[in-house]
């Protein structure tokens, strides 16, 4: 029910400025523990040569961040937005929000003949995170396909699992300090960061990969008698 209610998240929230999000994070820093940082996206393949990427991100009810497809850019909704991750750090991770989108992108046109796939069509995940775990979803026209929970993917290829488990237990839960450190010291820097880089282009890899492996599965769970054939990992 989730991935059905996605794009409602997808606008901008009406009404409110910073203080209206700053006094948020700063009530919520007594319960840090119920919390969270959530990251939506959807990507719509219109046709073989147009796709259309929707993203954003929330910090418990407000809206953080929301991704410009047009120019491939984070739109900050709130001076708190960027945490406590420096310039360079939030440069990076756009980057390579950038690079997944173009990679999942091909992954998707290459493949359609072979997945039987019918435009138009889009794929929905959302992520997100406390502050010690977190969670990925990944759905197709809103079936679920692959899930990170307690420790283990569904299905679950080994080979991504530590890594996707220390994005999920360490970046997202340092971010979302971050968030909270900013409203809470009135957006003064902190200076103690994450090295989001090498661990996000994992993800962003992985991600990918994951999902074509999720519609190799369940092309095979039409044409096998048992539904629990291993996913192959190479």
């Amino acid at each position: 029910m989730l991935f059905l209610q996605l794009p409602l998240f997808l606008v901008f929230l009406p009404g409110g400025d910073n203080e209206d999000a700053k006094d948020y994070v700063q009530e919520n820093v007594c319960f840090q523990e119920s919390i969270s940082f959530k990251l939506i996206a959807i990507s719509l393949f219109y046709n073989h040569s147009c796709t259309q990427n929707l993203g954003s991100s929330w910090l418990g009810e407000f809206q953080m961040q929301v991704w410009d497809s047009r120019f491939g850019t984070f739109v900050y909704l709130w001076p708190l937005s960027k945490g406590n991750f420096s310039n360079e750090e939030l440069m990076e991770l756009q980057k390579l929000f950038h690079l997944y989108f173009i990679r999942l992108a091909h992954v998707f046109h290459n493949h359609v003949i072979q997945w039987k796939l019918k435009y138009p069509f889009e794929i929905q995940e959302a992520g997100g995170c406390g502050l010690h775990h977190g969670e990925v979803r990944v759905a197709y026209r809103g079936s679920e396909l692959l899930s990170f929970q307690n420790n283990s993917w569904l299905p679950s290829p080994k080979v991504t699992l530590e890594i996707i488990h220390r994005t999920l237990s360490d970046t997202c839960p340092c971010f979302l300090l971050g968030l909270l450190d900013a409203g809470k010291a009135d957006l003064q820097r902190q200076g103690q960061h994450s090295s989001v880089g090498w661990i996000f282009l994992a993800v962003i890899v992985s991600l990918v990969l994951l999902t074509g492996l999720a519609f190799w599965h369940r092309k095979c769970w039409t044409h096998c008698d048992s539904p629990s054939a291993p996913i192959p990992l190479e």
